[in-house]
């Protein structure tokens, strides 16, 4: 089964998988450095790091900086031991990366010509995993890569995931996936690890400050519809089922310009996303397809289309001030296609300092993403090298290792 998230559980601070986070984590680290963070004795110490060259995931290069005497060997970890793939999965476009273990981009669809090519997501979870698989396969083999270095995948979709089993739930991007689990799809065509996640999780751990991995902070996306995730002192807070942060099905005081799959009358998303929006300025006489119409109208000084934003924002705020103030968080940032709007971001600043307490709105960060394009698939990154990668999944390949050479 691929439904266990192994960075989820709990690992031992001096264990193999916890040396290669230390050395993940930090910009120097030997094998005399990591004792004196662990505590391990130094040939302790320095047997994990064995065990972990010989699993071929860490080498010795350069040396730090000197403490008096020899100066000791650097440790790092083997980017090119592997890679991962990360697709992020919506009802009109699909992106690709493949990287190698330390994050860097080996590959990127958007850079392509052709894109990711076609996914059929219309045609059900079955053929569009196949067709995903195969596209990992045909992007890793004319990059150059070997398959059996294949270390795991992370998929983003726009809806609900449960947690921990991984299926999927009232998704409006295409109903037919409701209850899909793509972990036990994807088991069909390999043995490495695949989680799918929730899109607005994602763009949270990608939004998560490096090396400080302690923050509390809420990531708001912000597209055709719109959802949230939350870190709470550097950790995904899925909640009991997975539902933390689907802050869009909340009522709210509006009327409904489209329908949505939660049941709820007027909830967020039927008032005040993207999609919401755009169906609005269709109903006033404009020429609105999708949120790039919306944006480009906003752009031209159209006071109609702002003064829909302006509402929209409200709404939102209204809506996040309530997050904020109970998890009192250091940052909210905003990405997806709608972020890109000054005019709907202020204003849902606005409304969150005018709601908030001070003591939380005056320790408050309220941003677009740095990256908004970029997050929810460097978030899906994230997560697929923080599972293959995790402590636990590690201490169980270096015992695998021992007992195959006893």
């Amino acid at each position: 089964m691929h439904d266990q998230h192994f960075q989820d559980m709990a690992w031992s601070p001096g264990s193999p998988g916890a040396v290669l986070r230390l050395i993940r984590v930090s910009d120097t680290t030997s094998r005399s450095s990591i004792a004196r963070s662990t505590g391990l004795a130094p040939s302790t110490a320095s047997a994990r790091v064995d065990a972990l060259t010989s699993l071929g995931l860490v080498r010795e290069s350069g040396a730090e900086g000197s403490r008096g005497g020899r100066r000791a060997r650097r440790l790092e970890l083997v980017a090119d031991a592997g890679f991962v793939a990360a697709a992020d999965l919506g009802a009109h476009h699909v992106r690709i990366v493949l990287t190698d273990l330390a994050g860097t981009v080996i590959v990127d669809t958007d850079d392509l010509e052709h894109g990711a090519g076609p996914i059929p997501v219309e045609a059900g979870p079955r053929a569009a995993v196949a067709a995903l698989w195969e596209r990992f396969v045909e992007l890793a083999d004319d990059s150059g890569l070997d398959r059996a270095r294949f270390r795991g995948a992370a998929i983003s979709v726009p809806a609900p995931v449960s947690y921990p089993g991984g299926s999927i739930a009232t998704p409006s991007f295409e109903p037919s996936w409701h209850g899909a689990v793509l972990p036990e799809l994807f088991a069909e065509h390999t043995d490495a690890p695949v989680l799918v996640e929730n899109d607005a999780n994602l763009i949270a751990l990608s939004e998560r400050p490096e090396p400080d991995r302690t923050s509390t902070l809420v990531a708001v996306k912000l597209g055709t519809r719109i959802g949230a995730g939350v870190l709470l002192d550097g950790r995904l807070h899925r909640g009991v089922s997975g539902a933390a942060g689907e802050l869009s099905h909340t009522p709210v005081d509006g009327e409904a310009a489209i329908g949505c799959t939660c049941g709820v009358p007027d909830c967020l998303e039927s008032v005040a996303s993207g999609g919401a929006v755009a169906a609005r300025l269709r109903a006033a006489g404009r020429t609105v397809v999708g949120t790039g119409d919306v944006l480009a109208l906003a752009a031209q000084g159209d006071a109609v289309v702002l003064d829909e934003l302006r509402r929209a924002g409200e709404h939102i705020g209204r809506v996040l001030a309530g997050i904020v103030n109970f998890c009192n968080p250091s940052d909210v940032v905003f990405a997806g296609a709608m972020s890109a709007s000054s005019v709907l971001v202020a204003t849902i600043r606005g409304e969150l300092y005018r709601s908030c307490l001070p003591m939380v709105a005056d320790a408050l960060d309220v941003r677009a993403s740095r990256s908004p394009r970029d997050a929810g698939i460097r978030g899906a990154t994230v997560l697929a090298l923080d599972e293959v990668l995790a402590p636990t999944r590690i201490d169980e390949l270096v015992r695998t290792a021992a007992e195959r050479t006893a």
